[in-house]
């Protein structure tokens, strides 16, 4: 965690992993298995398909373990990884801090995949805000996204 006026890094997880069990695996498997035969026996195959391809994607992504990498806020960009992020593709920013979450949510401008989550492992929080609201306007909404409290939910 180096950091100066103009500078702050730190490393992190690129995304929040959650150990899965045999009974996770089970659950997921025994659900695509009655929704996908539901779709068939309706005789949706698109459907079926689709849901099929989807469960072989969760448990793909379910597999993946997330990297180390470093996350670096300067007074021009964000920088995690290898991917950069100048300030004015950032429409706003939050930050979540409560126990199950500790995260900087940028909303960018981009049509697809607009919001950006950056874990903030042992960075402080407080010292995150004042240095990105010298950049880029601070939402007023602090709170997980949907997206986060259904993923903590399913330990995905």
């Amino acid at each position: 965690m180096a950091q100066n006026q103009n500078t702050i890094t730190w490393q992190a997880h690129e995304f929040r992993h959650y150990e899965k069990n045999y009974g996770w695996y089970v659950v997921m498997f025994s659900v695509s298995v009655l929704i996908i035969g539901y779709f068939a026996i309706q005789r949706d195959y698109f459907a079926a398909i689709c849901l099929a391809i989807m469960a072989g994607l969760v448990y793909f992504f379910s597999k993946q373990i997330p990297e180390m990498v470093e996350i670096e806020l300067s007074s021009k960009h964000i920088r995690f990884g290898r991917l950069l992020f100048p300030y004015q593709q950032i429409k706003h920013f939050w930050i979540v801090n409560n126990p199950r979450h500790k995260t900087v949510n940028l909303h960018t401008t981009a049509a697809l995949n607009n919001i950006i989550i950056l874990e903030l492992e042992d960075q402080d929080p407080d010292e995150v805000r004042e240095f990105l609201i010298r950049h880029i306007p601070e939402h007023t909404e602090t709170d997980e996204t949907a997206v986060q409290m259904v993923m903590h939910r399913l330990k995905f």
